[in-house]
C-alpha cells in the first residue's frame, strides 16, 4: 500500500471481508482453461472478466466438488491483480439448482442487472465446469502495472475454489485486455485461514490482518489482528479500510490504517466588519502549510513511514463537501464552542456520520461578540474556533489552526502545563511563537516556521540562569538585558505571562520544554454515532493572543 491505498480497492475489499465461511470449509486448488479481462471507456475501467475451469484438465480432478445449497448462506467472489479488484457477495442475483433434485448437478447464480448490486453476472458451479463472468463498470479497474498474477477466490456454501493466472500472460494489451490459458493450480488459496474470525472487533478478519505493517493486497492488509486501531490515530482499522458503518467513505478521503490520520472540517463566515468585505474560508495555501507540518512529524507509523496524514474539508469538492459558508447575520459568534450558536451551527452543518472522525471548526470574524482572541478550543476534544477578524492572512490562519487543534489534541500553552511564554518551549502552542513561528537557531526569537516542540531545549531555572548556555547549550543569551553574559542570573524570562504565579508555580520558577509530538493524543474524539458518548463537557481554553494585523 505504501502511503496511499486506492479507495475503490478498499471499498471492494470490504465485501469479501464480511464473508464468514464454515470452519469445515474445503479448499479446491484448480487450474483453468482460460481467463479474460477486458477494459474500455473513459476513464478506462473493467468491462468484463471471464474464467472457465474444466474438470480433468490443467491437472484438475475428474469431477469438481459441488457445493450444497447456497441460498441463505454467505458466499463471495474475489478476483485481484495489482491495482485491480472485483469483489461481490452474490446477494443481488438469484440462485438456481441444476438437476433433480435441484442442486444435484450444481448451482447457477445469475444477476441480469450486473453490475448494479454486484459485478458478477453469472457463476456456474457443476461437476464438470466452473464458469465465472462479470460485466459492467463494477468490474476490475485497469491494473497499475503489467504482468501481475490474477488470483480468483470463489466461496460458495463452505466450498472455496481457487485459481491463479501466473504471469506472463498469453496476451496483455495495456488498457485493453488480458488473456491467459492453460494455467496450473496455485499452491494455496489466497488466504489459508477461516474468514469470519475478528478478535479485535474492527470488522476485519484476523486472517487478513497479518500484522506486518505492509499492505500487500486484500488478503494481506498488514494491520494487527489484536489491535482495532493499528496506527493509534483514534480510527478503527475497519473504518479506515471499509468506510464506516454510518456510510462515511473514509478510504475515499485518503485515510490509511497503517499511517496516522487527522481529519478537520471547516465552516466559515463572510462579512465586512471592521475592514473591506472578506471571507474567512481558509485558503488552500494555509491548509497546505498545516499538511506539510504534520507530514514532517517525527512519529513512526506501522508502515515504517513518518508523519501524520492531514485531511482537510473546506468544501473543495469530490468527497469533501462538508465544509461550507454559514450565512450568519452579524459575522460573529455571540459565545464560544459551548455556546448555543456554535452548537446550533454544528448541528445544521456537520454531518452526523462525521461525528467521532472529524474535528469541527468554525471561522467567524470574532467570537464572544467582540473578543480580541485569535481562537478557542476544547482541550481533549473536537470543537474549535479560529477568529482572526481582519488579520486572516495565509500564515495567521495556518498557525492558528495548528494552535487550536493542538488544544484538541491535549496540548496547553506550555505543552503539558498552562505556563506560557517560556522561551525554551519551542512550539506554536506558546504565545511567544504562535504567530512568529518557532525558533530554529537556538535564539529565543521565532523564525517563521510552523511546528510543535521536540522537547530538545534546556530546562531553565529563573533563579539561577547561566546565560552562557542560552536555550540549547549555545549560543549564549543575555536574559537580564545588561549586555553582559553571566552565570547565576536571576530574571523573569516569561514576564509576558501575567498568570505566572498560578500557571508556572511562581513569578520566578523552573521552566521546562515539552516534547509535543510525543505528548499528542490523536484518539481524543468522542465515540462515533452508536458508541458510548463522552460524559460531561470538555474543558475549554481561550487563546487571548491577538494576531498581528496586516
Amino acid at each position: 500500500m505504501g502511503v496511499a491505498m486506492s479507495s475503490m480497492r478498499l471499498a471492494l475489499i470490504g465485501l469479501l471481508l464480511s464473508v464468514a465461511t464454515s470452519v469445515n470449509a474445503a479448499d479446491h486448488l484448480l487450474g483453468h482453461k482460460v481467463s479474460v479481462s477486458k477494459y474500455g471507456g473513459n476513464p478506462t475501467e473493467g468491462k468484463l472478466f471471464k474464467l472457465i475451469v474444466k474438470a480433468g484438465q490443467q491437472g484438475n480432478p475428474a469431477s469438481l466438488a459441488v457445493p450444497g445449497n447456497p441460498a441463505g448462506t454467505v458466499n463471495a467472489v474475489l478476483v485481484e491483480r495489482e491495482g485491480g479488484l472485483i469483489a461481490d457477495t452474490l446477494t443481488a442475483g438469484q440462485w438456481s439448482g441444476l438437476g433433480t433434485p435441484p442442486g444435484a448437478k450444481g448451482w447457477k447464480y445469475r444477476n441480469t442487472a450486473a453490475p448494479d448490486g454486484g459485478p458478477v453476472r453469472v457463476l456456474l458451479v457443476k461437476e464438470r465446469t466452473l464458469k465465472l463472468v462479470t460485466k459492467g463498470a463494477g468490474s476490475m479497474p485497469v491494473p497499475d502495472g503489467t504482468s501481475g498474477a490474477i488470483r480468483t477466490l470463489i466461496a460458495v456454501d463452505g466450498e472455496r475454489y481457487c485459481t491463479e493466472a501466473a504471469a506472463p500472460h498469453d496476451s496483455e494489451v495495456a488498457g485493453k485486455s488480458i488473456k491467459t490459458g492453460d494455467q496450473a493450480a496455485p499452491g494455496v488459496c489466497p488466504t489459508s485461514c477461516v474468514l469470519g474470525l475478528d478478535n479485535d472487533g474492527d470488522r476485519l478478519d484476523d486472517c487478513v490482518e497479518t500484522g506486518t505493517g505492509v499492505y500487500v493486497d486484500g488478503f494481506d492488509l498488514g494491520t494487527a489482528s489484536h489491535n482495532e486501531d493499528t496506527d493509534d490515530d483514534g480510527i478503527d482499522d475497519g473504518d479506515e479500510v471499509l468506510g464506516t458503518t454510518q456510510g462515511l467513505d473514509l478510504p475515499g478521503m485518503g485515510v490509511n490504517p497503517l499511517r496516522r490520520d487527522i481529519l478537520v472540517e471547516y465552516d466559515w463566515f463572510d462579512d465586512s466588519l471592521e475592514c473591506a468585505a472578506h471571507s474567512h474560508q481558509p485558503l488552500q495555501a494555509s491548509l497546505d502549510a498545516v499538511s506539510v507540518m504534520f507530514a514532517a512529524a517525527p512519529l513512526v507509523n506501522p508502515d515504517g513511514s513518518t508523519g501524520i496524514n492531514f485531511i482537510h474539508d473546506r468544501g473543495q469538492g469530490g468527497p469533501f463537501v462538508g465544509g461550507n459558508k454559514i450565512n450568519d447575520a452579524d459575522g460573529v459568534l455571540v459565545a464560544g464552542v459551548s455556546g448555543l450558536e456554535f452548537q446550533g451551527y454544528k448541528s445544521e452543518n456537520f454531518d452526523p456520520e462525521r461525528f467521532g472522525y472529524f474535528h469541527y471548526t468554525i471561522l467567524p470574524h470574532r467570537y464572544n461578540t467582540d473578543s480580541g482572541s485569535s481562537g478557542q478550543a476544547e482541550i481533549f476534544g473536537d470543537d474549535m474556533i479560529v477568529s482572526l477578524y481582519c488579520a486572516n492572512s495565509i500564515e495567521n490562519v495556518a498557525h492558528t489552526i495548528v494552535h487550536e487543534l493542538g488544544h484538541n489534541l491535549r496540548l496547553l500553552h506550555g505543552g503539558n502545563t498552562p505556563c506560557n511564554y517560556k522561551p525554551n518551549y519551542n512550539s506554536v502552542m506558546n504565545y511567544r511563537y504562535q504567530f512568529p513561528g518557532v525558533d530554529t537557531n537556538c535564539t529565543p526569537p521565532g523564525n517563521g516556521i510552523l511546528d510543535y516542540s521536540y522537547g530538545d531545549r534546556l530546562t531553565l531555572d529563573e533563579n539561577d540562569l547561566d546565560e552562557n548556555d542560552g536555550v540549547c547549550g549555545a549560543p549564549s543569551w543575555d536574559w537580564n538585558g545588561n549586555s553582559m553574559i553571566e552565570s547565576g542570573v536571576t530574571a523573569d524570562i516569561n514576564s509576558a505571562d501575567d498568570l505566572q504565579a498560578l500557571w508556572c508555580g511562581g513569578t520566578l520558577s523552573t521552566l521546562a520544554d515539552n516534547d509535543d509530538w510525543s505528548y499528542l493524543r490523536l484518539d481524543v474524539l468522542p465515540a462515533p454515532m452508536g458508541g458510548a458518548l463522552r460524559i460531561g463537557p470538555q474543558p475549554i481554553i481561550d487563546c487571548d493572543n491577538p494576531p498581528p494585523m496586516p
